[in-house]
């Protein structure tokens, strides 16, 4: 039994660390990360001189962009994690998203960052986009963070609206009172009943209106304000 088979049985001799070790075949190429723009997006050194470095997304991560609510406290855990290391990356069946940045699994040492970010609730499961490699494996992750109040999970919003409305092709999830609902056409709507019904379809939430977590003032301005702290969450 793998690293990861082991892990999904409950075998849990890497559990107290709330570390996600890496399956031995997950490299491809080393890299240094030489800048964290957020929970799920880095910037790797070039391989050569004459080449540029790459914007690269961590796949399966979903994490909020600057000025969402939790943005401070998904970044700072990815940086926790990767900043100024040499990581081993890989791709997988899709290797860009629709902004050209390159979709990467990272690993730092033994640790695999995707998956350690959900695990400790400080990023999503992400839409798939065609990468459905680790996809299960993520999900039984996100449960578990969830079920221990992890990371945005201490701040999960325990009541569901009426019903939630889904972007058919963004796989993105709002609340019925959300703004961005104005500019979604009426045959790209999927009406929802419930978070669980959202999560369970790999729908992914819009961060601006947040329907999954509760954005008091403390949580919305920052780890310094209110979030609770990476580095907690990433001690042994």
């Amino acid at each position: 039994m793998n690293t990861r088979q082991a892990y999904r049985h409950g075998i849990g001799f890497f559990a107290a660390t709330l570390l996600v070790l890496a399956p031995a075949w997950a490299a491809d190429e080393l890299r240094t990360v030489i800048k964290v723009h957020s929970g799920n997006v880095v910037k790797l050194q070039a391989k050569t001189s004459k080449d540029k470095d790459v914007k690269a997304r961590y796949i399966g991560v979903d994490a909020p962009d600057r000025g969402s609510p939790f943005f401070e406290l998904c970044r700072n855990a990815n940086t926790a994690l990767v900043e100024n290391k040499k990581v081993r990356v890989q791709s997988d069946a899709v290797p860009t998203d629709s902004s050209g940045r390159t979709l990467v699994y990272v690993y730092a040492g033994d640790v695999f960052v995707n998956a350690e970010l959900i695990k400790n609730g400080c990023g999503l499961v992400a839409a798939p986009e065609g990468n459905v490699q680790h996809r299960e494996f993520f999900l039984t992750l996100q449960q578990e963070a969830q079920k221990n109040r992890r990371g945005l999970w201490a701040f999960e919003d325990q009541s569901d609206e009426p019903y939630y409305v889904g972007s058919k092709s963004e796989k993105i999830f709002h609340r019925p009172s959300c703004p961005q609902m104005k500019g979604l056409a009426f045959d790209d709507r999927l009406i929802f009943r419930s978070k669980a019904e959202v999560l369970a379809s790999g729908y992914s939430q819009d961060w601006l209106c947040c329907p999954l977590f509760k954005k008091s003032e403390q949580a919305s301005a920052g780890a310094d304000n209110g979030e609770p702290k990476p580095a907690s969450l990433l001690k042994k």
